[in-house]
Order: structure tokens, then C-alpha cells, then sequence
């Protein structure tokens, strides 16, 4: 995808905003200004490479966004589309609300709450088109967290390394339990020293059973296996 020279420019703009907010608040590990471009900016929006991120007016839902990555920069690249921030913690949304207001972002809502909670609620269940995930729960856990949330037909993305083996093995239950297809692994390669990393897709192919999610904490203590 083509990056305009005002969204290169918000882009930026995104990177400053969120070094003042980490020095505020502890968002991400990740302090310094090139690392920053590189590890959340540049890693968020490879997901503008996937055919299913070509469409226009998509809704997407990011689950446990933390510190709005891929949120915000996905948010600034496709303007066209509806974007939604998923967290437990107010305080980090708080800043991600400060963030937008400052990147004059209007097409990024945020909602407070679980995933176990927020994915059993009617106005969020089988709804969205997109459901991202970066840096969130192994494999298994994600996947009960994440299907909820997206449409029959619609896709999962989850951000992970490319070291996988166990996880993959361990999310079969899971993928099969909740519908979720292994559409595809895409792998793509950051600059520097930040190496390989790969971005997994599933596609759901129906509505999700109603015992799923699991009450509060049960999917992270009690994995499906």
C-alpha cells in the first residue's frame, strides 16, 4: 500500500506523541525514537500488505491495543475505515485518547473492558471484519480471546515470531473448537537488527459456539488443548 506524504508526516507525529506518553505511563519497553519507528510503527503496518486489509470500510478491532500499536498507525493509513481499541486498563487508553485527539484521528473508538466480557456482549460478538492481536497471549489463548469478536467470514491477525512450533502445535483444539482456518503465515522482515517475524491469518469460518469465550481468567488458566 501507498503511503501518502500526510500520513508519512501523522506517522511521525505518532512517534513523538507516544515518546511523551511512555515517559507518562509505561506502554511499551520500547523508548528510543528509531526503535520506536521501527518495532511499533514500521511492525504494525505490515498488515497493509494483506489482501483482506485492501478493502475500504472496514471495521476493526484491536484487542489488547496497550499502547494503540497496530491501532493507531493502521488507524492513520486507512482513514476510510473504522478502527476500535480493546483494553482492560483505563490509564492506557487514556493515553491512546490523547493520542488520537492529538493526530486528529476521528475514525478510532475505545472501549474499556475484558475480552471473555466484551466478546459474550451483543453489540461486539460476530461483528467486526478485522480482529488484530500483537504481543497479546500464546497462540491458544488468543484465539478464544480474538474469535468472538469476528464475523462469520471475516479474519484474525496475529502478530508473532517466527519461532512457533509448540504454539502452533498447541493451538489445534483451539482453531478447530472456535472455527478459526490458517489462511495464511505471511513473513516479512524488519530492517536493522530486528529480524524475521511473521504475521498469521485466520479466517473464521462461522459463528462462534456460545459457551466461547470462557468466564473471566479461565482461557488463560485453562487453555484449550
Amino acid at each position: 500500500m501507498t503511503i501518502t506524504d500526510d500520513q508519512q508526516n501523522r506517522l511521525r507525529e505518532l512517534q513523538k506523541v507516544f515518546l511523551e506518553e511512555n515517559t507518562k505511563l509505561n506502554l511499551s519497553a520500547i523508548r528510543e525514537p528509531d526503535a520506536i519507528w521501527i518495532g511499533n510503527i514500521s511492525d504494525s503496518l505490515v498488515a497493509l500488505d494483506l489482501e483482506i486489509f485492501q478493502a475500504s470500510d472496514l471495521k476493526v478491532l484491536d484487542i489488547g491495543t496497550g499502547g494503540g500499536f497496530p491501532l493507531l498507525p493502521l488507524a492513520v493509513c486507512k482513514p476510510e475505515c473504522k478502527f476500535f481499541g480493546l483494553d482492560s486498563t483505563q490509564k492506557k487508553l487514556d493515553s491512546i485518547g490523547r493520542m488520537t485527539i492529538a493526530l486528529h484521528l476521528n475514525n478510532v473508538r475505545l472501549i474499556t473492558g475484558r475480552c471473555e466480557e466484551k466478546g459474550r456482549d451483543a453489540q461486539h460478538r460476530d461483528s467486526y471484519d478485522i480482529v488484530t492481536a500483537r504481543a497479546v497471549a500464546p497462540l491458544n489463548v488468543l484465539l478464544e480471546y480474538c474469535a468472538p469478536f469476528v464475523k462469520p467470514g471475516g479474519h484474525l491477525i496475529a502478530w508473532k515470531s517466527m519461532k512457533m512450533d509448540t504454539e502452533m502445535e498447541e493451538s489445534l483444539l483451539a482453531r478447530a473448537e472456535l472455527s478459526c482456518h490458517l489462511q495464511q503465515q505471511y513473513e516479512y522482515e524488519l530492517p536493522d537488527d530486528w529480524g524475521k517475524r511473521q504475521l498469521l491469518i485466520f479466517e473464521k469460518t462461522s459463528a462462534t459456539h456460545k459457551k466461547y469465550p470462557r468466564e473471566t481468567g479461565i482461557p488463560k488458566k485453562n487453555p484449550l488443548l
